[in-house]
């Protein structure tokens, strides 16, 4: 029926040469979408609770989707979230790397890609040690939002998605500490393809994480596992700082990735054309294949 403003999964594509989200007609169970799919067309922003179902169905292709985003102020990143992680880190690092509170580091909206990209330009600077991070991602609501609670904090995020965090790793080229940099680049990130309620899968999700790598699965844990779950997340973000509305924020990897797997050895992480997929069980997937410059 027109005019609902109910809504659990969200798809954005061009409709009409005009980025445009949609409600997924038939959403399953896994977060899996057909290469054609149906969408009710939608009005509004979920940032801004005013998404309007308009009743229109179209015939949606996956491999045309848009990030689920309109509004993204900046991008936030969270380091060293699973226990994993922080153990395979430590040949590079001091033994009390575990974090305290949430590490967190900033980046440009930009720095988003659409889910399905089919090539990733990967520059120079970024190719020595490429690797890859599968991560729960959320977006913040309408709120501009300082020193807030972890309760608080659980009413502020609008929605999930999935995201690759493709990662270039220290290297001759690229130095030891340039990580923000090199993960900045214009449309480097996949994300999505659909922003998913909390009202679906909870305000503390419990979903699975799948990383496979040319087809073979080399991350797989469970949000569960996060040493910070997103509300203490978005919690330990807004201290002293403002958290502007539609900040999408990466939770943080598992374990598994190649440069940790070979404690730093060059020539071990993705190479040109390599396929990477991130699927998270209820959301769905992302897959990329990074081209070299």
């Amino acid at each position: 029926m027109a005019g609902k403003s109910t809504w659990t999964h969200l798809v954005r594509f061009k409709h009409k040469g005009v980025p445009t989200f949609g409600q997924l007609v038939d959403p399953k169970e896994d977060g899996d979408l057909d290469e054609q799919f149906k969408a009710e067309v939608a009005t509004g922003d979920p940032v801004f609770n005013n998404i309007t179902l308009t009743g229109e169905v179209v015939t949606v292709s996956r491999n045309s989707l848009l990030a689920p985003f309109a509004t993204v102020p900046i991008v936030i990143n969270t380091g060293l979230n699973y226990k994993d992680h922080v153990t395979e880190s430590l040949f590079y690092s001091t033994p009390d790397l575990a974090p305290p509170i949430p590490y967190i580091f900033y980046r440009p909206g930009n720095s988003i890609a659409d889910p399905y990209p089919s090539l990733l330009r990967t520059y120079k600077v970024q190719q020595e040690c490429l690797d890859y991070e599968g991560e729960l991602v959320f977006q913040t609501g309408s709120r501009r939002l300082k020193d807030i609670s972890v309760e608080e904090a659980k009413k502020n995020i609008v929605g999930f998605t999935t995201g690759c965090d493709f990662s270039p790793r220290p290297g001759k080229v690229l130095g030891k500490m340039n990580y923000i940099f090199s993960k900045a680049f214009d449309q480097w990130t996949p994300a999505g393809p659909v922003l998913v309620n909390p009202s679906v899968i909870g305000e503390i999700p419990e979903v699975d994480l799948i990383t496979k790598w040319n087809g073979k699965v080399v991350q797989s844990d469970n949000s569960r596992n996060m040493i910070f779950n997103v509300a203490q997340i978005l919690s330990a973000m807004s201290v002293g700082t403002t958290v502007e509305p539609g900040t999408v924020v990466f939770s943080g990897t598992c374990g598994g990735g190649a440069w940790f797997a070979s404690e730093g050895k060059p020539g071990t992480g993705i190479n040109d054309g390599d396929e990477v997929e991130v699927e998270i069980k209820g959301i769905g997937k992302v897959r990329a294949y990074p081209k070299f410059d």
